[in-house]
């Protein structure tokens, strides 16, 4: 019933922000339209350069840089309208044009710093986006993860949601050490970062944290139910083979779940000290902090291991 009314929520949300954008549209194209109404009435003929700039300034309220060109064009237009719809002009010719010449230069600077301000923070929002995704499996890095975790946890917190995190790290060290091709590593690091993302939900969080090590984190998901996925990520990996250094890659994990007074880095340390019971196990093996008794299940892929209400 909660994730009902958290879903109902989000899509109020997103009803609302399409409707401020769509009523920020209308708001620009009247105004555009009023300054060529009152342009008409105005009997010297001189055409209001500063409103049209306005106007175009304030599509910066609107996304999308078309929609300051289509304004921009809407301004050149009811300019020159006006010049020719103006009922008496009672100035020499000369300064009318002069004062609409004036004008259409005003609404084209206008255009031009309103676009290029858009281009920039698209530029900026890429680049930070950028700054967030790991350069060689194109999923999320440790800046990432470490930010949306602590999101994550306040929201859990507040709902009173389960969180558990997964910390996966790869055994075969030789796959990594000096003398392993460059290209060889990548494609391995890249291989097997997307055979654990395609055996996730899309509800569940991948990161790159490290050269070899990999973080999930699972919302709406109890340690049990987490450690069965992990499990069967596991079996997954273990069964892949490594065709340049015919040795079987396995992966080491370790798993805990927020508890009302974790903070981020509790958390992760309980974590990693399951990922390090998980080590001195020998490797290829899943543990929880506090610890949770296997269960003698038939294999079957992590994506289908919990129940997809959640």
């Amino acid at each position: 019933m909660r994730s009902q009314i958290l879903s109902a929520t989000a899509n109020l949300k997103l009803l609302f922000r399409e409707c401020a954008i769509q009523a920020n549209s209308l708001i620009i194209l009247i105004a555009t339209l009023s300054i060529l109404i009152i342009d008409l009435q105005l009997p010297l003929g001189v055409a209001a350069g500063v409103p049209y700039a306005l106007v175009i300034f304030a599509s910066l309220w609107v996304c999308g840089i078309q929609f300051t060109y289509f304004i921009a064009a809407l301004g050149i237009i009811f300019t020159i309208i006006g010049f020719y719809l103006s009922p008496g002009i009672a100035v020499p010719m000369n300064i009318v044009l002069f004062n609409r010449g004036i004008t259409l230069l005003l609404i084209i600077c206008a255009a031009i710093m309103v676009i290029k301000i858009k281009k920039a923070n698209i530029d900026i929002s890429t680049l930070m986006t950028q700054l967030l995704i790991d350069p060689i499996t194109g999923y999320k890095n440790r800046q990432a993860f470490e930010s949306e975790l602590d999101t994550e946890i306040l929201r859990c917190k507040r709902y009173h949601r389960n969180l558990s995190v997964a910390i996966i790290d790869i055994d075969l060290l030789k796959l990594f050490s000096d003398n392993y091709d460059f290209r060889n590593k990548n494609d391995s690091i890249r291989r097997i970062s997307q055979e654990i993302k395609t055996d996730i939900r899309t509800s569940d969080i991948f990161y790159r944290i490290d050269i070899n090590v990999f973080a999930i984190l699972f919302p709406e998901t109890e340690l049990t139910e987490a450690k069965e996925v992990c499990e069967a990520i596991r079996k997954k990996i273990s069964a892949k083979i490594d065709k340049n250094t015919e040795n079987k890659i396995t992966i080491s994990i370790g798993i805990a779940m927020l508890s009302e007074a974790d903070k981020r880095i509790n958390l992760c340390k309980r974590a990693e000290d399951a990922l390090f019971n998980s080590k001195r196990n020998g490797g290829n093996f899943v543990s929880t902090l506090p610890e949770v008794a296997n269960k003698d299940k038939p294999h079957v892929a992590a994506i289908l291991s919990r129940s997809r209400t959640n």
